[in-house]
C-alpha cells in the first residue's frame, strides 16, 4: 500500500542489466498515488529552473492551469508555489512577467528573483544561467508545514530529498513529481509521480 506517510528506502527491487549499473525502481501504481491524495491537503511548490531544462529534453510543454485542475481534483485542497528565476535581457525578463502574470491570476503564489551568470573557465568565456530556490523552497515547506497533510514538490533535483525527512519527522506525506528521464537515484527511492505517467493530462497542446 502506498503512504506518503512512511520512508521508503526498503521498499525496493534491485534490476541488474549487462548494459548498465544496477538500477534501483520504487514499483508503485499511478492510480494508488492518486488515491492517496484524496483528502489531502496539499502545498506544491513549482522548482522551474530544473523543469525547464527538462521539457526541452523531453520535447513536451507542461500546461501549468491543467496541471492545476488535474492534482485538485484528486486532492482537498492545495497552494501553489511556483519559483521562477529572471533573466538578464529585457526579452527574456517580458516572456517571463507574463508567464508570472499569467501563473498569478489562475492561483499561483510567483515568487522571482534575477538569474546569475555562472562562468565555467577562467577566461570567462563559457557561462551559464543559474537561479537556486531551494532555500526559498524549505523554507516555505517549514511556514506552512502545520497546515497542510502532504507537501508536493515538482522538480527533479534529489537535493530536495532532506525536505522529505523533515516532512516524516512532522507527521506530514511527501511526493515527489518530476521526469523521468535522467531522475537521479535516489528520487526512485522515495513516493514520485512522474510526469511522463500523467502525460495526457498535463501536457500543453
Amino acid at each position: 500500500m502506498v503512504s506518503f506517510f512512511s520512508d521508503t528506502n526498503l521498499k525496493l527491487k534491485k534490476i541488474t542489466t549487462l548494459l548498465a549499473p544496477p538500477q534501483y525502481k520504487l514499483f508503485m501504481n499511478t492510480n494508488d498515488i492518486l488515491i492517496q491524495l484524496k483528502n489531502k491537503r496539499a502545498a506544491i511548490f513549482i522548482d522551474d529552473a530544473n523543469l525547464f531544462y527538462m521539457q526541452k529534453r523531453v520535447g513536451w510543454e507542461i500546461d501549468w492551469e491543467k496541471t492545476k485542475k488535474f492534482f485538485e481534483d484528486n486532492l482537498q485542497s492545495a497552494i501553489w508555489f511556483y519559483y521562477l528565476g529572471m533573466p538578464l535581457t529585457e526579452k527574456g525578463r517580458f516572456e517571463n512577467e507574463k508567464l508570472k502574470e499569467k501563473l498569478t491570476k489562475i492561483g499561483f503564489q510567483v515568487k522571482t528573483k534575477p538569474l546569475k551568470k555562472i562562468y565555467l573557465d577562467d577566461q570567462k568565456v563559457d557561462f551559464k544561467h543559474k537561479c537556486n530556490f531551494d532555500v526559498e523552497i524549505a523554507f516555505d515547506i517549514a511556514r506552512h508545514i502545520a497546515e497542510i497533510d502532504l507537501a508536493i514538490i515538482m522538480s527533479g533535483d534529489s537535493d530536495f530529498l532532506e525536505a522529505k525527512n523533515y516532512c516524516l519527522e512532522n507527521k506530514k506525506g511527501f511526493l515527489i513529481t518530476c521526469f523521468e528521464e535522467r531522475v537521479a537515484w535516489e528520487i526512485r527511492r522515495v513516493y514520485h509521480l512522474f510526469f511522463e505517467d500523467i502525460k495526457d493530462f498535463v501536457r500543453k497542446k
